[in-house]
C-alpha cells in the first residue's frame, strides 16, 4: 500500500471578524493523501474545501489564521517551515490549480512570461533557448496545439479549456509531487469538463502524481477520484471510496447533497434541497453537531453531544451520532 505524501491532523483556521465573532474555516479537520492518488473533496460553498487547499500552502487570505493542527508532507511538517522555505515549496513540490484561468493568468504578458516567471521566481537559471524547449514540451503535454507559436500568443488568444490547460502546464512545469485542483473545471462546459479531468488522470498515472480535486460536481468526482471526503461546516463528515460515497451515502448530510443531484433515469418536479441555514460554522466553540439544525435525525442529544469521526465499515468514516 502506498504511504501517504500528505497528512493533515486535526487542522483548524479561523477568521476573526470582530471581538465578540470569529468564523471558524476549518474545524479540527484531519484527512489524508496517498502517493499516487486522486482525493475528492466536496461539500457546498462555505463548507471549508478551498480553504483546506490554502492551509496546505500557508495562503489563507487575512485576517484568517492557521491555530493549530499539522500538516505533513513527506512526514515534515509545513506549519513549522518559513517563508522563504515555503516559497521555494509552493509550484515546485506542491502546486495549486485554481478556479477560474483568466484571473490566474496575466493579461498583458504572453504564455512563455508566465512560465519564464516560474523560473525566475525558483531562481532556476536557463538559456532562453532551454526554457523554450521545456515549455513546448510542457505544452504538448497537456494538448496545446501548435505549442511554438501558442507561447507567443497572450491569455485572450486562447479558448477557456485550452486556458486551464496552460494552468495544468505551469502547475507541472517544476515537476511537484502534489497538485489541488480547486474546482478546476468551474467555467467549462459539460465536455471540456470531463476532458480536463481526463486529461488529469493521465497525467497522474504518467507522472506518478498525488491529486487533490476540489469540486461541486459530484458525479466527477465519484468517477474520477479513488477517495472521497464530505466536508459540512469546516469539518469532515463522510470519507471513503468515492464511488461507494457516492452510491451508498451514510452521513445525513451525504445523503442530502446525493439525493439533490438531478437524474436522467427519473423524472421529478422539484429537486430535494437540505432545509434550513448554514449557521454554525460562525461560532467558536459548539456545542453538538454542527448540522444537527438542518438534519431530519437529530435528537435532543445531537444538538448536546459533538460527534468524533469513526469508522463504521472498513475505509468508511462518518461524524454521526446516529449511524452505527
Amino acid at each position: 500500500m502506498n504511504n501517504p505524501i500528505l497528512e493533515i491532523e486535526n487542522l483548524r483556521v479561523e477568521f476573526p471578524l470582530s471581538r465578540k465573532r470569529t468564523l471558524v474555516a476549518i474545524r479540527e479537520s484531519s484527512l489524508h493523501v496517498k502517493e499516487g492518488e486522486v482525493v475528492g473533496i466536496v461539500g457546498e460553498s462555505g463548507c471549508g474545501k478551498s480553504m483546506t487547499a490554502y492551509s496546505i500552502l500557508q495562503i489563507v487570505p487575512p485576517p484568517g489564521q492557521i491555530i493549530s493542527g499539522k500538516i505533513l508532507f513527506n512526514k515534515k511538517n509545513l506549519l513549522e517551515k518559513q517563508e522563504d522555505s515555503l516559497r521555494l515549496l509552493r509550484g515546485k513540490e506542491i502546486s495549486l490549480i485554481c478556479q477560474d484561468p483568466l484571473s490566474s493568468l496575466n493579461p498583458v504578458y504572453t504564455i512563455f512570461w508566465h512560465f519564464d516567471e516560474v523560473y525566475r521566481a525558483h531562481g532556476i537559471s536557463l538559456t532562453k533557448k532551454q526554457k523554450e524547449t521545456q515549455i513546448i514540451e510542457q505544452l504538448k503535454i497537456v494538448g496545446i496545439p501548435e505549442p511554438e507559436k501558442r507561447l507567443r500568443h497572450y491569455p485572450h488568444q486562447f479558448s477557456g479549456g485550452m486556458r486551464q490547460r496552460v494552468i495544468i502546464a505551469l502547475a507541472l512545469l517544476l515537476k511537484p509531487q502534489l497538485i489541488i485542483a480547486d474546482e478546476p473545471t468551474t467555467a467549462l462546459d459539460v465536455t471540456t469538463q470531463r476532458a480536463i479531468f481526463e486529461l488529469l488522470k493521465t497525467l497522474r498515472s504518467s507522472l506518478n502524481l498525488s491529486l487533490i480535486v476540489i469540486s461541486h460536481d459530484l458525479y466527477l468526482i465519484a468517477e474520477q477520484c479513488d477517495r472521497m471526503y464530505v466536508m459540512y461546516g469546516g469539518e469532515i463528515m463522510e470519507s471513503g471510496n468515492a464511488e461507494s460515497v457516492f452510491n451508498a451515502p451514510l452521513h445525513p448530510y451525504s445523503i442530502g447533497l446525493m439525493k439533490s443531484i438531478p437524474s436522467l433515469d427519473y423524472h421529478v418536479d422539484k429537486l430535494e434541497v437540505i432545509r434550513g441555514e448554514f449557521t454554525k460554522v460562525f461560532e467558536k466553540d459548539i456545542t453538538g453537531c454542527c448540522f444537527a439544525n438542518r438534519c431530519t435525525l437529530a435528537d435532543e442529544e445531537c444538538f448536546r453531544v459533538h460527534p468524533l469521526i469513526k469508522e463504521v465499515k472498513t475505509g468508511r468514516f462518518v461524524r454521526c451520532l446516529k449511524v452505527t
